[in-house]
């Protein structure tokens, strides 16, 4: 660390245990019904997470809502849409939405999961009420959910990356990436550490968790099982001789890279980085389509929420990657999938 991040530090630190210490008010002020909240009248379930910046909670929301789908339950997601422009709120989300009414993660999970009623809007009390209101519902799932009180759930899930365990532990805002302090982790009911590997370091590192709470823990692994045209009907599970360039603007780039080596066999020729939900304009198309042209590439990879907002810009040579998660228990809890189900039907039938 150098020595002016060393200085930033110890100015922000007492910014940063003030604004702790104002959201620990506001959490008991919530727990103790002094602020307002709202219970659905199905059960829900929230997935957040302690951290700006990317965990893996779309990928999360998508597989419940493929859970949900087996188990027979029509799910309703309540999700801000963060850089969404709807047009009125609460806004339904199809599968043909613009994607800059909708925004990138919303239409994604619109289009991954149709059987699904996914609204925007800030105000996800207002979005519950009016879609419940409309047509029954099973279960509702609260998109970035865990520092969103105003909602009540019955499963709290906290998703956290190997660095909140590690140098992140109990760094708020502004002196790090936390959005609450290391207390609010006792309202989750269960953790998913979005980790590549399970070695003894990250045991070590995942002991800090262990010793304070006796939740379940879960390594949540990220998969790319397949690639897909999006203008087309070829999907590939391999791509072992593709030339291909990747394009991502999310917020882990690098672990896009390497699932594709891993998971596709496939060495990128190039690789162009864009912010997280960058919005991608004509000009960043032409700017793609010269980069691939000039490498001699035949596709053109991205990750789903990137390719919902290439795909009325780009030509046949656009693949979107499929991404899904797998879950393996840390601590001696039962399989993610059995220990969810089972709090799920625990909730059934208060």
């Amino acid at each position: 660390m150098s020595r002016w991040q060393q200085v930033f530090l110890a100015l922000a630190r007492p910014a940063s245990q003030a604004y702790g210490a104002a959201l620990r008010i506001r959490a008991q002020a919530y727990r103790r019904g002094l602020l307002r909240s709202w219970r659905p009248p199905v059960p829900c379930i929230s997935v957040g997470n302690i951290r700006l910046g990317g965990t893996g909670k779309t990928p999360m929301v998508a597989w419940l809502l493929t859970w949900a789908k087996e188990r027979g339950l029509t799910p309703l997601v309540l999700t801000r849409g963060y850089r969404s422009r709807p047009p009125f709120l609460p806004y339904p989300v199809t599968p043909a939405s613009p994607v800059d009414e909708a925004g990138d993660e919303p239409l994604l999970l619109a289009q991954h999961a149709p059987w699904a009623r996914i609204m925007v809007d800030p105000d996800r009390v207002r979005a519950g009420r009016k879609a419940l209101a409309e047509k029954p519902f099973d279960l509702v799932i609260l998109d970035d959910g865990f520092q969103h009180l105003r909602v009540q759930r019955d499963v709290d899930l906290c998703l956290l990356a190997p660095d909140d365990l590690d140098a992140d532990w109990n760094r708020v805002l502004p002196a790090g990436p936390w959005r609450e302090d290391a207390s609010a982790l006792a309202r989750a009911h269960a953790f998913l550490v979005g980790c590549e590997a399970m070695d003894e370091e990250m045991l070590d590192v995942l002991s800090r968790l262990r010793l304070g709470t006796q939740r379940p823990i879960y390594r949540m692994e990220f998969r790319i099982p397949a690639a897909r045209q999006m203008h087309g009907t070829e999907k590939r599970t391999r791509l072992h001789n593709a030339r291909a360039l990747l394009v991502t603007g999310v917020a882990r780039p690098g672990r896009v890279w390497r699932l594709l080596q891993r998971d596709l066999g496939v060495h990128p020729l190039g690789h162009l980085t864009f912010p997280d939900h960058h919005p991608f304009s004509a000009s960043d198309w032409h700017s793609i389509h010269e980069t691939a042209t000039r490498l001699h590439a035949d596709i053109i990879l991205a990750t789903g929420k990137d390719a919902v907002k290439l795909a009325p810009l780009a030509d046949e040579r656009l693949w979107i990657l499929d991404l899904t998660v797998d879950f393996s228990p840390i601590t001696a809890h039962p399989p993610f999938s059995q220990w969810i189900s089972e709090r799920w039907g625990a909730q059934e039938h208060l």
